[in-house]
């Protein structure tokens, strides 16, 4: 399949922000300002983007079959990462707890696009038009009962799924056409300006965003039971002038192993975690900060760039195209005994 520079450039970017976002999340929950406003920057849009890429190059026609070895394949990860998590966890001692439907750390990132792959070809008769508003006015709703929470990851499969669906709807030429345009680029740009700057010079206000951007809340269990629907708006027009501002930054051209890396992203996302939570262990973010300030907050942010760039060489990427390898093959025998047997 023909590799798009742009996308790939695009989806390295983004994952350098979620390695980030992961390594400044403790420091942020203990009230470092600047990595609260860093974080709640980074949240307002880095997962609704990469949600919006992965639906941009998810086409279902009548020639297309679902891939089912796709979605066994995130599902896997997704629980190989629960299982790494709860060991880690067991071995420092803790008293970890084990969930096979409920998820609220990072490997809800597999099961929703799992879960995406599925409802999208499920839906893909339907027309854009119906489903894209229908998506959105679900997802406003369901702020408003507490039950969706973690359970199979439901208020964040409905609350991000209009980003992927959007995503789904268009060519990636067409989305790129569109986001070129001088008067979108301009405008993403100064938005995310604004939006920096309110951050920065507001950050205990922006700080109270945290909970709407983490996207797995109730709106009373956030504290905004009347002004949680106008919240969750703030949150898909925020999320979409950040993507737009975000994209008139990315290179357009190959870039030497930043292009490569963007298509590996896979490796990055399951193991850098498991980093976050050694550096957390023997306290390097406190002792960064506690030594440098704000300068060690900065310097976090240059392991976080590094550790992403270590992960994204082609070797750690081979264990999880075997797995990808043996799914295929064990989908593509039961397919020839049916064959066989009809």
């Amino acid at each position: 399949m023909k590799r798009y520079c742009y996308w790939d450039n695009m989806k390295f970017i983004l994952m350098v922000f979620v390695v980030i976002g992961h390594f400044i999340d403790n420091l942020a929950i203990d009230g470092n300002r600047f990595s609260q406003a860093l974080f709640v920057l980074i949240y307002s849009f880095h997962m609704p983007m990469f949600l919006f890429v992965s639906g941009v190059f998810l086409k279902y026609d009548s020639a297309h079959k679902l891939r089912w070895d796709r979605v066994i394949y995130y599902i896997l990860i997704g629980y190989f990462m629960k299982a790494g998590m709860w060991f880690m966890e067991w071995i420092a001692g803790g008293d970890p707890n084990w969930s096979w439907f409920s998820e609220d750390n990072v490997p809800w990132y597999m099961f929703v696009t799992a879960g995406y792959l599925i409802l999208v070809y499920v839906i893909k008769s339907l027309s854009p038009k119906l489903v894209l508003p229908l998506a959105v006015a679900v997802s406003l709703a369901a702020g408003y009962f507490n039950f969706i929470g973690d359970f199979l990851c439901l208020s964040k499969f409905l609350v991000f799924f209009p980003f992927f669906y959007a995503g789904y709807c268009f060519t990636p030429q067409k989305v790129e056409n569109f986001l070129h345009k001088k008067a979108v680029r301009i405008t993403g740009l100064v938005v995310m300006f604004m939006f920096g700057i309110f951050c920065f010079a507001f950050t205990e206000r922006a700080y109270l965003l945290r909970p709407v951007f983490a996207s797995r809340y109730s709106y009373s269990e956030m504290d905004f039971s009347y002004i949680g629907i106008f919240l969750r708006i703030f949150q898909y027009l925020i999320a979409a002038f950040m993507i737009m501002g975000i994209s008139a930054l990315v290179p357009q051209k190959r870039i030497k192993f930043f292009t490569g890396a963007g298509s590996r992203t896979i490796p990055i996302y399951f193991i850098h975690y498991f980093l976050v939570r050694l550096c957390t262990a023997v306290d390097l973010q406190m002792i960064l900060v506690e030594k440098l300030s704000y300068f060690g907050v900065i310097l976090l942010i240059g392991i976080a760039f590094a550790v992403t760039c270590l992960l994204a060489a082609p070797i750690f990427d081979l264990p999880f195209k075997t797995i990808q390898r043996a799914i295929a093959w064990i989908i593509n025998k039961i397919k020839d005994k049916k064959v066989n047997i009809n």
